[in-house]
């Protein structure tokens, strides 16, 4: 093997620290990677790139690998981003962070300074690079995702090339690669805003067996757009979908307390029918990670096969698709501790083009819906069950007009990414070739096929 360049930081070819990083969340794929890079700086990212397209070996980035269908699995070189984590400044509206830097890790130290990043996913133990390469959703429905919040981007491409990127500079780059699966360059360093963070959270929870009220209520409350953020939820221990949960949350400064009766009003059930909660903003934007932390505890969450789907709808047809797919859900289809989520999301805040959403349908709202699997540790068959069920629930909701958010697991062929993408497509294949013109990133989504057009 030719000599690997000088590196900062170490490149590690043991089986222990291979097997490491060979699967994601899913827990039913493995790729063992040819070596691991734990980089000491940008540059050993940026030389390790230079050496791998020489010798025509893919290349792959990895965070917490929080992804469930193998997308930043690869049998080249993985990079370890963690090894690139650290926050470089907090200012009055804005943080400069390395790709490695968990959301979570931002919002604590941004939290005595009274600042948030806007857009939160509901589990914020998740790093920068990972969630920027995807599009991160958060619950709150008026803030956009949190690729949305990005003002600039720290980015090797796949010949190497250091970029800074933005809006006014080099923006065909720094649109592709925000929700770009890794396919045109691998995020090093993340500038994104930050805004004044709220003191209290009033949670709001009802309960439906009418699935038309439910809808009714969460449409009426998103349009009234008083609450921070709103999702719906199936399948809690000893229901069986048939129960509908609406989850309202109102962010809010201590002098200034909701008015319960006011925010509930007009809805089909009457505001005292509403189990009420209170939190402050920091236990609030952090209970997911709290309840996983007792999930690893409880159930070995991580290791449990987890084979995911998630799908955008449009407004029209999201009752429809809910109430055909929720009652055919079998016991196994969700598993234990296993979750069924419904977010919505205002389409005019989800700017970026990468991040592809349901059809239009002249509507301003559109819905993610969430299948969260949790299968037995080990059950690799099951894994492999459940993607063939995904498949069928993804031609479902495309045909009423629904599209992936590909974080989960689908399987896809390169048709199927040329209809994901749609117009975009050819744009995308274009600067594919400028930005990787040896096709070696991130080749696990299988976007652009084994043998690429170039």
């Amino acid at each position: 093997m030719q000599a690997l360049p000088p590196l900062d930081g170490t490149v590690h070819l043991d089986d222990p620290t291979r097997r490491q990083d060979s699967q994601d969340a899913g827990r039913y794929l493995t790729q063992l990677p040819h070596a691991v890079l734990r980089p000491g700086s940008v540059t050993d990212v940026q030389k390790m790139i230079r050496f791998c397209r020489r010798h025509r070996i893919p290349v792959a980035a990895r965070g917490l690998a929080n992804t469930t269908n193998g997308q930043g699995l690869v049998n080249g070189l993985l990079i370890e981003s963690r090894s690139l984590a650290g926050i470089r400044t907090i200012g009055a509206d804005h943080a400069v962070v390395g790709a490695g830097t968990t959301w979570l890790e931002l919002t604590r130290a941004a939290h005595p300074r009274s600042l948030t990043p806007p857009a939160l996913t509901g589990y914020i133990g998740l790093t920068m690079g990972g969630t920027l390469s995807l599009g991160g959703i958060p619950p709150a429905y008026q803030t956009g995702a949190q690729v949305d919040s990005v003002l600039e981007l720290e980015v090797v491409t796949g010949t190497g090339e250091l970029v800074r990127c933005s809006a006014s500079h080099r923006r065909e780059l720094f649109e592709a690669v925000l929700g770009g699966l890794g396919q045109f360059g691998i995020i090093t360093e993340a500038t994104v805003r930050l805004v004044a963070a709220p003191t209290n959270v009033r949670g709001h929870e009802l309960s439906y067996t009418d699935p038309s009220a439910f809808f009714e209520d969460v449409r009426t409350l998103v349009r009234r757009g008083e609450i921070t953020e709103i999702y719906g939820d199936w399948w809690r221990p000893g229901e069986h979908g048939e129960t509908y949960h609406l989850n309202a949350f109102t962010f809010y400064d201590t002098d200034n307390p909701p008015d319960d009766a006011h925010l509930l009003r007009g809805l089909t059930q009457l505001p005292d029918r509403a189990v009420v909660t209170e939190n402050d903003y920091l236990s609030h934007v952090t209970r997911i990670d709290v309840a996983v932390d007792q999930l690893r505890e409880a159930l070995d969450w991580d290791n449990r096969i987890k084979p995911w789907v998630t799908l955008w709808l449009p407004e029209s047809t999201i009752e429809a698709y809910v109430r055909d797919v929720v009652p055919s859900l079998r016991p196994p289809d969700v598993g234990d501790a296993g979750f069924v989520l419904m977010y919505v999301h205002r389409r005019s805040k989800l700017t970026r083009p990468s991040l592809r959403l349901a059809d239009e349908d002249g509507s301003d709202w559109v819905y993610l819906f969430t299948l969260m699997t949790s299968g037995a540790v080990g059950d690799v068959a099951f894994g492999h069950e459940m993607v063939r069920r995904n498949r069928h629930l993804y031609d479902k909701a495309r045909a009423l007009g629904g599209r992936r958010y590909p974080i989960e697991s689908v399987d896809f062929d390169r048709t199927d990414w040329t209809r994901h993408y749609g117009d975009r497509w050819p744009e995308l294949v274009a600067l594919k070739e400028k930005s990787d013109p040896a096709g070696l990133l991130t080749p696990g989504p299988g976007v652009f096929g084994q043998d690429l057009p170039f």
